[in-house]
């Protein structure tokens, strides 16, 4: 008796806590959806219905007279932000306010993903990211780029040799993207050939599967050291072991090869391993080396084709874009005997627009999450009323609304690449376009993302028609399960060579 007392009580104590809470918002004139208890706004997330950015999508759009918006992750009150000019003032003016993501990975449960600068805080993460910044100059793209167009004409080899891509059985785009992106990623870090295109079940393809094989579960479990403060305390891992032990034996025997004969190789992985010696500021040891190098073939890889797939969809889908893309592209190769260099290709104003319009239509991730690192006031703009942020609360950037919002892009459904050439790119509003983040926490490898991107399309482009084949399930929905945008069924084409 007295026992179920006890939980009556508790229970009573809980529920009434957790309403209090759900007042947070209300209590500081700051508009939002009903909260549910236990679950907050975010109920669909717990039953891998949905992610939290897509949810957010929803919420963006319903509240469209407002600037801000506050929501619950469960207990936890998420702040968040409509307006392009308070984003502006979070990632770029007053930074040092919000200059951490709302993520938290253990070093010793995740050694990889604990020391990514994605997941850093602080003055960490600031001395590690400036020391890892030289590995994504212009002058280490120039060097890497051989390595990309050797990749990009091996890739248009392998279409070629592909049945189902040639005979109207369609080749999914994610997977012949993700071989390309493996081998950049093997070439221009750990100096190793992934043959990719030449083995289906090379060493890194292998990898690549590995890395993915925890699925859902791992992205639940990463939604809840979110939600969940005090969940943080649980040994989360994003990387599997297997897959650190794999990369730190390749990443070893890489750097042994190289001392042994005397090689040195201008790459990422010469760059942080030096690191070990000439860095005063902070202690790289091997386990820095090797996590940063397995990190790069994390991020390297995955996103990179991701947003690749999205292009060549988006051309399929779109014969007109294609078609003018070609055009560009196939003079710049007779241009330059048949060849594209670097600055040739960083020169194509329509292949850059079409990669931006492709981002802007489906980015990579549907949002960030910062978080406030030092008490913080902000004027919500229709009501002209100061709001204390408070540290330690979660800042929400819905990317994919931002980027899908009529107010910033008219016709938000229409691919339109023309949106991002000459005067009409001016007219993009601050902050409406963040496919990779914005300001000093933006994005450190998106630069070497976004040139093998553009290196595997172009060639692509120039010897094949594409077209959307009928196995891809239209209009697109994506995995709740992933963190990254990922289609269902995946993008189906089919390729015609081009004589």
């Amino acid at each position: 008796m007295i026992t179920a007392i006890f939980v009556v009580v508790l229970v009573t104590v809980v529920y009434y806590l957790v309403k209090l809470n759900h007042q947070y918002w209300k209590k500081r004139g700051v508009v939002g959806p009903k909260p549910k208890f236990l679950v907050g706004n975010i109920g669909k997330t717990f039953l891998l219905k949905a992610q939290p950015g897509e949810i957010y999508a929803d919420i963006y759009r319903e509240y469209k007279q407002h600037s801000v918006v506050g929501i619950f992750q469960s207990f936890t009150p998420v702040l968040l932000i409509r307006d392009p000019d308070l984003i502006k003032e979070v990632t770029i003016k007053s930074f040092s306010h919000f200059r951490d993501n709302d993520i938290s990975v253990d070093k010793n449960a995740d050694p990889i993903f604990g020391r990514n600068p994605f997941s850093l805080k602080g003055e960490e993460w600031k001395i590690v990211r400036a020391h890892l910044t030289p590995g994504f100059t212009s002058g280490k793209m120039k060097w890497v780029y051989p390595y990309m167009e050797t990749n990009s004409q091996k890739m248009v080899k392998f279409i070629q040799e592909q049945p189902n891509a040639m005979n109207g059985k369609g080749y999914e785009a994610k997977e012949l993207c993700t071989r390309f992106t493996l081998n950049n990623v093997g070439d221009s870090v750990f100096g190793v050939e992934a043959r990719c295109f030449e083995e289906e079940n090379s060493e890194f393809r292998q990898l690549a599967k590995d890395f993915l094989s925890p699925g859902g579960w791992a992205v639940l479990a990463l939604f809840v050291t979110i939600v969940f403060r005090f969940a943080r305390i649980l040994p989360i891992r994003l990387v599997p072991k297997k897959v650190e032990e794999k990369l730190t034996d390749i990443v070893t025997q890489a750097l042994r090869h190289r001392e042994r004969n005397n090689i040195v190789r201008n790459d990422f992985l010469h760059i942080i391993s030096q690191l070990k010696t000439t860095c005063k500021d902070y202690e790289f040891t091997d386990l820095d080396v090797t996590a940063h190098a397995a990190g790069f073939f994390t991020d390297g890889y995955e996103t990179s084709a991701i947003v690749m797939s999205f292009i060549v969809f988006q051309l399929a889908a779109n014969v007109e874009a294609q078609a003018k893309l070609r055009q560009e592209v196939t003079a710049a190769f007779h241009g330059n005997d048949n060849k594209l260099p670097y600055d040739v290709l960083q020169s194509l104003p329509y292949l850059d627009a079409v990669v931006n319009e492709t981002l802007r239509s489906l980015p990579p991730i549907y949002a960030l999450q910062k978080v406030c690192t030092e008490d913080f006031t902000f004027t919500i703009k229709e009501t002209n009323k100061p709001l204390v942020i408070e540290k330690g609360t979660p800042i929400a950037l819905p990317i994919y609304a931002l980027h899908s919002d009529p107010e910033h892009f008219e016709e938000p459904e229409v691919f339109k690449p023309e949106r991002f050439l000459g005067a009409n790119r001016d007219k993009i509003k601050k902050c409406t376009f963040i496919p990779f983040g914005e300001g000093p926490r933006a994005c450190l490898g998106q630069r070497f993302g976004v040139l093998q991107v553009k290196a595997g399309v172009s060639y692509i482009i120039k010897n094949y028609e594409m077209t959307v084949n009928k196995k891809t399930q239209l209009p697109l929905k994506f995995d709740p399960t992933n963190i990254l945008m990922t289609p269902i069924g995946g993008l189906w084409l089919d390729f015609k060579k081009i004589d």
